[in-house]
């Protein structure tokens, strides 16, 4: 179930509920970060949409309005049953409530989580809604030819911005990348002699995909002078004071989206050449996993829509941290070597590995797929 056919079913019940015009109903993205309870995904329909339907409700106060509006709507989707949207009919979620707020919180079935994570692998369409298989190129700007580090973060953002905004405009984008992806970056491994303006010296230093994800990270377009994004993060890193953008460890958030992807697609070879078959649904163990790669289509529309790459980058970063903690956890009785849980649940570092892929090519940086 993924967060646009969750919205269709919603949209679909507050269509029923008050016979409207499906114009009449703003689009609001289901999300995982605010369902209540144990529930899968939460949807903020109600309060948006309780005063263009006030006049057909019986008097009251506001807070009664909202609570009517939200009970109609979870009644409808309770006895809805047809979820094809979604590729696959079900019989209907595992459970549907409303709440104090107005929500309409939803309760998947394992069946449903698994369509979620399979989804997820193919993360263009995914994040995006559609395949990339339009024409044209993807924006990329040559870093090197920037004078001030600060030019060549206006590059870097800029080419963020104009991605993002390709990936979920009106034309169908152009095809990324496909095949595999190694460690070596251009500017690390080849001779530095024409890196010779600050930025380019930068570059010749850390690299361009941890440059990218440097500059992306913070959110002011003008940054203060020495102002960092954590602990040894500068905004703007120099050659003679790089920070952390220059190791290879988890203190460099570049390293640890690119290493937790190479990880995932490892992880996926592995489980195809032992031939373990898929894992049953892991719900217990993956909720915090599947509850961010549901929110990765709503984050990468409200970064298009603002403008602000470095929502992207806090996202992924989120979902690597989720990751990690999970492949990292108890695989009593997997046997074997690492990376036994994540060949034990294929299904979930593939949908992390679509997600991570495409985030990270949005933002200019290349994804690893071997360790």
């Amino acid at each position: 179930m993924t967060p646009r056919a969750l919205e269709a079913v919603v949209r679909r019940a507050a269509l029923r509920a008050f016979d409207l015009d499906d114009a009449d109903i703003p689009f609001v993205w289901p999300r995982a970060g605010q369902a209540a309870g144990s529930a899968d995904a939460s949807v903020a329909l109600p309060p948006r949409l309780v005063g263009r339907v006030r006049d057909r409700l019986p008097e009251g106060r506001d807070d009664a309005h909202l609570l009517m509006v939200a009970g109609r709507i979870v009644a409808q989707v309770g006895s809805m049953s047809d979820l094809s949207d979604d590729g696959c009919a079900e019989a209907g979620f595992a459970e549907v409530l409303g709440d104090e707020r107005g929500f309409v919180n939803i309760t998947f079935t394992c069946r449903q989580r698994e369509s979620l994570l399979k989804s997820a692998a193919d993360g263009p369409r995914f994040l995006t809604g559609r395949s990339w298989t339009g024409s044209g190129e993807w924006p990329r700007t040559d870093l090197h030819e920037a004078g001030p580090v600060a030019q060549a973060r206006r590059f870097a953002r800029g080419d963020a911005r104009a991605r993002i905004a390709m990936a979920v405009g009106a034309e169908e984008p152009p095809p990324g990348p496909t095949g595999e992806t190694s460690w070596r970056d251009r500017y690390l491994d080849t001779a530095r002699s024409d890196l010779y303006t600050p930025a380019g010296r930068t570059l010749g230093r850390i690299g361009e995909d941890s440059a990218r994800v440097a500059f992306c990270r913070s959110v002011p377009d003008r940054p203060r002078e020495n102002e960092t994004t954590g602990r040894d993060l500068p905004v703007l890193p120099s050659a003679e004071h790089p920070g952390a953008w220059v190791r290879l460890t988890d203190a460099n958030p570049a390293f640890r989206l690119r290493y937790a992807h190479a990880h995932a697609s490892t992880s996926l070879r592995w489980a195809h050449d032992t031939g373990l078959a898929a894992a049953e649904c892991g719900h217990g163990e993956n909720t915090k996993v599947r509850a961010l790669l549901f929110d990765g289509p709503g984050v990468l529309d409200t970064a298009a829509r603002r403008e602000e790459p470095h929502i992207l980058v806090r996202y992924l970063e989120a979902l690597t941290s989720a990751y990690d903690e999970w492949r990292t956890g108890s695989t009593v009785g997997a046997g074997g070597d690492e990376p036994t849980r994540a060949a034990l649940d294929p299904a979930l570092p593939a949908a992390v590995a679509g997600v991570l892929h495409t985030g990270l090519f949005l933002l200019g940086v290349s994804a690893p797929t071997r360790l």
